[in-house]
């Protein structure tokens, strides 16, 4: 799993290279949503089950994955989140639980902040609330067999 030195490592290269070219099995990068908080929060609970059932791993949200150059791939997160709050809905909307860390880091673009959502591997199967239950295989979360 990376490091948040690690990812910042690579957010700084954004300048030259799209995010996209930086994900893989424990990595992904996600635009936040501007319509509504709730499109947000589904976006994490699909992202934790899929890879905690991936062997664990980080998401940054507030990064568009398919351009170049910091203006237009580094747009940022709301700075008045409640990361409690989001950390609440992750844990009531998975099954078993999934506990996610959250983490605030500043940036020099877009709103000046972005949000790293970073879960651990299990050995239990996830699921969402609705019975989905996705896992990370390289840059993709995939139906797991059986369990959908």
């Amino acid at each position: 799993m990376k490091t948040i030195p690690e990812i910042m490592q690579l957010i700084r290269q954004l300048d030259t290279h799209i995010a996209d070219d930086f994900e893989g099995q424990d990595l992904d990068f996600k635009q936040w949503s501007t319509r509504a908080l709730e499109d947000n929060l589904n976006k994490m609970i699909h992202y934790a089950v899929c890879l905690t059932n991936g062997g664990g791993g980080c998401v940054v949200f507030g990064v568009a994955d398919k351009v170049k150059g910091y203006e237009k791939t580094i747009l940022g997160v709301p700075r008045n989140l409640d990361l409690k709050m989001l950390a609440k809905t992750v844990y009531a909307e998975t099954v078993p639980p999934i506990t996610p860390r959250f983490d605030e880091v500043r940036v020099c673009h877009g709103t000046g902040m972005l949000l790293i959502m970073t879960v651990g591997p299990s050995e239990a199967i996830h699921s969402t609330a609705d019975g989905k239950s996705v896992q990370r295989n390289g840059k993709e979360c995939l139906p797991i067999p059986d369990h959908e």
